[in-house]
């Protein structure tokens, strides 16, 4: 019976030690995607231009911006393309892109939606 008892009580303080550590990274995961979001936030749209440049650090990602609009894209938001069916000297096809769902299905984007609002109460 006392084996029995240390079994549980072993079993259970080793339960509960994983647990919290879970909690703990489950925290700190949480904090990491309130920063990620935050930033992701102030950045609404660049110039495509400057960010598809050849004389971009490599070191420094990329951020996700339609090459047609310049909206910043978020990882679940996707770009509208097709692969043509011709094959060039290469041996490669090209691919299209149409742009985002902002402004290839002309879908209304809430934050520049506000900012053309406030724009246009300042006139």
């Amino acid at each position: 019976m006392t084996t029995f008892l240390t079994l549980v009580g072993v079993l259970g303080a080793a339960a509960f030690f994983i647990y919290m550590l879970a909690a703990y990274d489950n925290k700190a995961i949480d904090k990491s995607q309130a920063k990620r979001d935050k930033e992701e936030s102030k950045f609404k749209s660049a110039d495509p231009r400057k960010i598809y440049n050849k004389n971009w650090d490599p070191k420094v990602p990329r951020p996700r911006v339609c090459p047609a609009c310049g909206t910043l894209l978020k990882k679940e938001e996707y770009l509208y393309a097709s692969i043509s069916e011709h094959v060039n000297s290469e041996g490669k096809r090209q691919a299209h892109i149409y742009g985002c769902k902002y402004c290839y299905l002309g879908e209304v984007n809430s934050t520049s939606m506000s900012n053309e609002l406030k724009e246009l109460d300042g006139l």
